[in-house]
């Protein structure tokens, strides 16, 4: 005979059964005693629980989760500092604006301030980087109701945060779940709050009046797309590619088969600022821009020497100032944006451009053409470096993974290299850390998506912790760079200049990833020039029984000489 189950454990079955019930595909729990009756709520429920033991790997897992399944994942914890970790991730998925849950437990209010251990202010202790914070304390049928709608109007806009004050008994007999061991799951039934699956954000009617003006009159218009998790029409992209100009990051899904599109913007600037062009000649007159910042800081910053209107498409009305001038917010889902925009120019009575905004666009794609055959030439001559590591490993990348790439120096070298069809690119732009690109990959393969992470090692050796997870998936694949540590230091004037360059900027260390990798079962190989590397990677995709780790050393002051004189060459 068992005995009524605890108000702890009925409160966290109330909560993981309306999670679900609403969207929440997945959780990632870290194991602790507090969080103790969510953790079993979810198991007796049925959901996918997957268990990391670090708090802030297991949030940055499900932020990958997210992003592969497009629906709702939770992070769980326990109190105290565990709590605090759950911020990095969250932070990246309030820029980008996933829809990542924080659950952490914690101890009653009684207990806070009476020297209990693991206790420490936890409501709204992530109120800044994220769109809505909750505090779930037992609440009566109505009130939960109440919270879960608001939850999910927050989830139309970014991650939220809910705090679990819980008090003992926090175990339970497997049986003592709550009210029912099963969620409800029947298509038919109309749960009397709003889906925790975010709708549809359709943009509002004046932007596509606006487009439509714009494509009437010859208006210049600018498309530039950074970091975004969502792939984009690409029928309504070609129809983008009539009245406007299309640029963006790699990793802005803007590039699709027979789309035109301008992806290294970066060196194409460098290339138009040296040949002392009239860079002013160039400005658009409207620059529509989404995503996360850019990648590119040369082109954000020429771009606020210029006059022109801005709008930028996303979930939330605080659009950011990136070009020293206050934008215009169209609060909607990007691909709805885009596909309205379309719609509005189809609508529009010239089908074909003006004289005018066909000599400017010719103009950026005249310059694209001629940088394009000097990148091949440069990539033709460079040493064994950093450059060629990434061109061969751009040049083999398979299609249908998606492609993880680490922040500093691997996400500005994808930048170099034309986006692959069937190849769906992502990193952590939004706040731009190293802290959680490993656990992000591992969470984008978790969710069944094959996906490859590019990577450098103080990347992979700061987030080793990734690795503590169970089950770890097959489908992972991770090429790490190592070229002696803090590569980007040496792309950067001032670090050398202060003669601390080597001593207190980079990393110089004698870490072997060998002993790492076999610890968590990873299948492990080294190569150290072009020949092995391109010969690992003949196979180096096939399924496998385990993740597989290839790292890749290259020379690192002679990489940093290798990427200057790539710069000199093509930005002649």
């Amino acid at each position: 005979m068992t005995t009524p189950a605890s108000t702890a454990m009925a409160s966290a079955h109330a909560l993981a059964a309306g999670l679900i019930k609403n969207g929440l595909m997945a959780v990632v729990v870290s194991p602790g005693s507090r969080n103790a009756p969510l953790i079993q709520a979810f198991v007796s429920l049925g959901t996918q629980v997957v268990v990391a033991l670090d708090e802030r790997s297991a949030a940055h897992h499900a932020l990958g989760m997210a992003l592969a399944l497009k629906q709702p994942v939770a992070a769980c914890c326990t109190s105290g500092t565990a709590a605090l970790n759950h911020g990095p991730a969250l932070a990246e998925a309030q820029h980008v604006g996933l829809p990542l849950i924080s659950l952490t437990a914690d101890r009653p209010a009684g207990a806070h301030l009476t020297w209990q251990s693991q206790t420490l202010a936890q409501n709204g202790m992530h109120a800044l980087q994220v769109s809505g914070s909750y505090t779930w304390d037992a609440p009566s049928d109505a009130t939960g109701q109440a919270l879960l709608s608001n939850m999910a109007h927050a989830l139309n806009k970014g991650p939220i945060h809910i705090n679990c004050p819980f008090d003992a008994p926090l175990y339970a007999g497997h049986h003592q779940g709550g009210p029912s061991n099963e969620p409800e799951r029947d298509a038919d039934s109309r749960p009397a709050f709003r889906s925790l699956t975010p709708p549809r954000l359709e943009p509002p009617t004046w932007f596509g009046d606006r487009l439509k003006k714009a494509a009437i009159s010859g208006e210049r218009v600018l498309l530039l797309g950074g970091t975004q998790p969502a792939a984009l029409s690409a029928e309504a992209l070609l129809i983008w590619s009539r009245f406007a100009v299309i640029a963006g990051d790699t990793t802005s899904g803007l590039f699709a088969p027979d789309v035109p599109a301008i992806s290294a913007c970066d060196r194409w600037l460098s290339a138009w600022q040296k040949a002392d062009k009239p860079w002013r000649d160039m400005a658009p007159d409207v620059v529509v821009t989404f995503g996360a910042p850019l990648v590119s800081r040369r082109l954000r910053d020429a771009l606020a020497q210029l006059d022109f209107e801005h709008l930028h498409l996303g979930p939330s009305e605080e659009a950011p100032q990136a070009f020293a001038r206050p934008p215009g917010a169209v609060v909607c889902d990007v691909n709805a944006a885009i596909e309205a925009g379309a719609l509005a120019s189809e609508l529009s009575p010239s089908s074909r451009r003006s004289p005018q905004l066909e000599d400017w666009s010719q103009t950026w794609w005249t310059q694209e053409a001629a940088v394009r055959n000097r990148h091949d030439t440069a990539i033709g001559a460079a040493p064994w470096s950093d450059l060629r590591a990434h061109h061969c490993l751009h040049e083999a990348l398979p299609g249908g993974w998606e492609l993880h790439l680490g922040n500093s120096t691997p996400v500005r070298y994808a930048q170099l290299f034309e986006s692959k069809e069937k190849l769906h690119p992502w990193s952590n732009r939004g706040v731009a850390g190293i802290d959680g690109c490993s656990s992000t990959a591992v969470g984008s393969a978790l969710a069944g998506s094959p996906t490859t992470l590019i990577t450098g090692e103080l990347g992979f050796l700061y987030d080793a912790n990734a690795f503590h997870i169970q089950p770890l998936p097959s489908t992972l694949r991770i090429a790490v760079i190592h070229n002696g540590g803090g590569g980007i230091f040496r792309w950067l004037d001032g670090p050398a200049q202060t003669g601390l360059l080597e001593s207190h900027f980079e990393w110089n260390h004698s870490i072997a990833l060998r002993p790492l990798c076999e610890m968590h079962g990873l299948i492990y190989q080294r190569v150290t020039g072009e020949a092995e590397l391109r010969e690992a990677l003949k196979d180096w995709w096939a399924p496998s029984n385990t993740p597989k780790v290839l790292e890749v050393s290259t020379p690192g002051p002679e990489s940093a000489v290798a990427y200057a004189r790539y710069m000199e060459t093509v930005c002649m």
